[in-house]
């Protein structure tokens, strides 16, 4: 029953929506399980909170056997023969037992209710959450992440990612010129830290020595003493324990996180935007162009834009860099084409069932200054959609840079790029095939480039032709032929134009 208390209120009062949660980073969760411990101790206590039903019961103090806190206590006077019943009630609420044992568990509750309401109280000034919510609803409409379950709301990175559109534009002019989000999580994240601290001293410095010196309670009742003894003290100095440990995590996650607002270096998507600018400023030389200039629209997006930096940064806490890089793309259409390879030629033969693909990797400044950060991996992926015989191949990512002078454009500058080649198998006569080129990012979908495979231009290049006569003739298998020879000579066919076939690019 308990559980089943504490679960319901994780689902209500700590529950996120799917937005909060695509970008709720891990110390940010953390924090939520760190909450929900508290509410599940202070659940398990609420039974033996004294207050409810007091468990004490006191006896008049004979000869010299009360003491509390080496001091003792003797009546002087007979026993008044006071009612057993109405002496132990009167001993719980007239201040024998300290306040912070009467309402220790509830003072657990309140706690995690107070750490929960800081964040709700920052959403809901600053109108966080409504950023956050049309933030979330272009990602999950862009395919930047999709939703796994209507009723779990688990976000997993997709991996058909589209252009972007009016709905990127306006998300883009909405956040310029506002830091509303940022304060709002700067300034949450310092009163979490306040709070906690306060809370933190308050139980080590007050409620550690009550309860240590709870063991029996020496109560005074119209000036005579008695002995109190019930009250479950061990039990809650364990419990201050836990909830010591439980605040001081609590404490260095909001520590870690002011870290990571305020030291770029801490965000792994901070410390690959501020490598990809030094890298475009060493590329620029003497260059006198201003940062505004060397990265143009990409530069109001990110770097001078605290709100959608922030966001972006916590979306590749919660999701990886790939979805943040993905969504940079939308809203940078330059950014997007300087990620994208380039198709150069698509060869399709029906008769043998082959088609083969010829791309270039991207020949920009973008993708030399993203391929020297570390802990980015770009690979390149060609597919064919329906799939034939061989549907996938995946290619690592390799470039040359070109030496010389460097043009006005540095982010769209060429270099020169490394071709690549994928062949498909088993292509049927009656099937519209369509060619895809992705760009992944640590194994994660962020642009795409396709082209039809037309039916009526599936001619072989003519330098192909040529190939294709010095082959010998198929056997005619009307003159008793095999059919065998036959599948075999074309086999010979297909593997000498993949060996010997050269598109001059």
């Amino acid at each position: 029953k308990m559980a089943a208390i504490g679960t319901a209120l994780m689902g209500k009062v700590l529950g996120h929506s799917a937005a909060e949660k695509a970008f709720r980073p891990w110390w940010d969760s953390l924090q939520d399980y760190l909450i929900y411990g508290l509410v599940m101790l202070g659940i398990i206590l609420v039974p033996t909170a004294i207050i409810t039903g007091t468990p004490l019961d006191c006896n008049f103090c004979q000869a010299d056997h009360c003491s509390s806190t080496q001091k003792e206590f003797i009546n002087e006077k007979e026993d008044p023969k006071f009612n057993a019943w109405w002496v132990k009630k009167y001993c719980t609420m007239n201040g024998a037992v300290e306040p912070f044992m009467l309402y220790f568990p509830y003072f657990l509750l309140l706690i995690a209710l107070a750490l929960v309401m800081i964040e709700r109280v920052f959403l809901k000034a600053f109108k966080a959450g409504t950023k956050l919510e049309k933030f979330y609803s272009l990602l999950v409409r862009e395919n930047v992440l999709d939703v796994k379950g209507d009723t779990e709301g688990v976000c997993t990175p997709s991996h058909d990612v589209v252009d972007g559109g009016r709905e990127a534009i306006e998300l883009r002019q909405s956040f310029r010129g506002t830091r509303n989000y940022f304060f709002s999580y700067l300034l949450r994240t310092i009163m979490e830290l306040m709070v906690a601290l306060i809370l933190l001293v308050y139980m080590c410095w007050r409620g550690l020595p009550v309860l240590e010196h709870a063991s029996t309670i020496i109560c005074d009742v119209h000036s005579y003493y008695f002995e109190c003894s019930g009250q479950p003290a061990q039990f809650y100095i364990y419990s201050l324990y836990i909830t010591c440990t439980i605040t001081i995590v609590y404490i260095l996650c909001n520590v870690y996180n002011l870290l990571w607002l305020m030291f770029p270096c801490f965000g792994k998507l901070s410390r690959l935007m501020s490598t990809y600018r030094a890298n475009m400023r060493d590329r620029a030389g003497d260059s006198l162009k201003t940062d505004k200039q060397l990265l143009g629209d990409l530069y109001d997006i990110y770097y001078n834009n605290r709100d959608l930096r922030l966001l972006l940064d916590l979306l590749a806490t919660s999701s990886g860099v790939a979805p943040a890089i993905a969504i940079m793309t939308l809203f940078d259409k330059d950014f997007r084409d300087a990620m994208k390879p380039k198709i150069k030629h698509v060869v399709v033969s029906r008769d043998l069932g082959i088609a083969e693909v010829q791309f270039q990797e991207p020949r920009t400044g973008v993708r030399a200054a993203l391929g020297d950060i570390h802990g980015v991996h770009l690979m390149y992926v060609a597919e064919i959609v329906p799939p034939a015989k061989s549907a996938v191949e995946a290619f690592e990512s390799k470039y040359i840079p070109e030496e010389g002078e460097l043009e006005d454009d540095i982010e769209m500058q060429p270099l020169r790029g490394f071709i690549q080649r994928a062949c498909f198998h088993g292509l049927k006569n009656d099937v519209h095939y369509t060619m895809k080129i992705s760009t992944v990012v640590n194994g994660k979908t962020i642009c795409q480039v396709s082209e039809d495979i037309e039916d009526y231009h599936e001619k072989l290049p003519d330098d192909i032709e040529v190939y294709h006569k010095k082959l010998p003739e198929d056997t005619d298998t009307s003159n008793g032929g095999s059919v065998d020879l036959v599948k075999q000579q074309r086999q010979v066919k297909l593997q000498w134009l993949q060996s010997q076939a050269t598109i001059d690019l």
